[in-house]
């Protein structure tokens, strides 16, 4: 029998039992063929190929998954920013002025710029963003992505 008579074979027993998507991309994933199907059945521009060494990240970007993939960083940023606020300790004495005039009645000013500036500098000390961090998180979310 040859390898294009038992293809046909499978196919066959494929059709009778009724195999959906779902099931056929299970045995895809089963055979260890998802990455290789992706290539051939996406056009060339359409992938996404991240490269470190020898560990080739391959992903494809409907619509729907960019949007997926974007709202997963930005919730890891999100959740990152408010770590990094929640667990700093701000000097609010630089930016508070307290002043008793003559009528001793005191006056309190508060500098937001400068709060907002320290605020900027928490936030930047919290994410990593040189190439390589920047590829570990990029290639992070497409795993992740892949498992759910």
């Amino acid at each position: 029998m040859t390898n294009q008579n038992i293809a046909d074979s499978i196919i066959k027993l494929l059709f009778e039992v009724g195999v959906d998507g779902e099931t056929m991309e299970y045995i895809i994933d089963k055979l260890g063929m998802r990455d290789q199907m992706i290539k051939q059945l996406t056009p060339q521009g359409d992938i996404v190929e991240l490269e470190r060494g020898k560990s080739i990240v391959a992903a494809v970007f409907t619509k729907d998954s960019l949007i997926e993939y974007t709202r997963e960083i930005q919730e890891r940023c999100k959740q990152a920013t408010i770590e990094a606020i929640k667990n700093e300790s701000f000097d609010f004495e630089n930016m508070v002025e307290l002043e008793l005039d003559y009528n001793k009645q005191i006056s309190v000013e508060f500098d937001e710029d400068s709060l907002y500036r320290e605020i900027e500098c928490v936030i930047d000390d919290a994410f990593e963003t040189d190439d390589d961090s920047v590829f570990d998180e990029a290639t992070n979310v497409i795993q992740f992505m892949k498992k759910v």
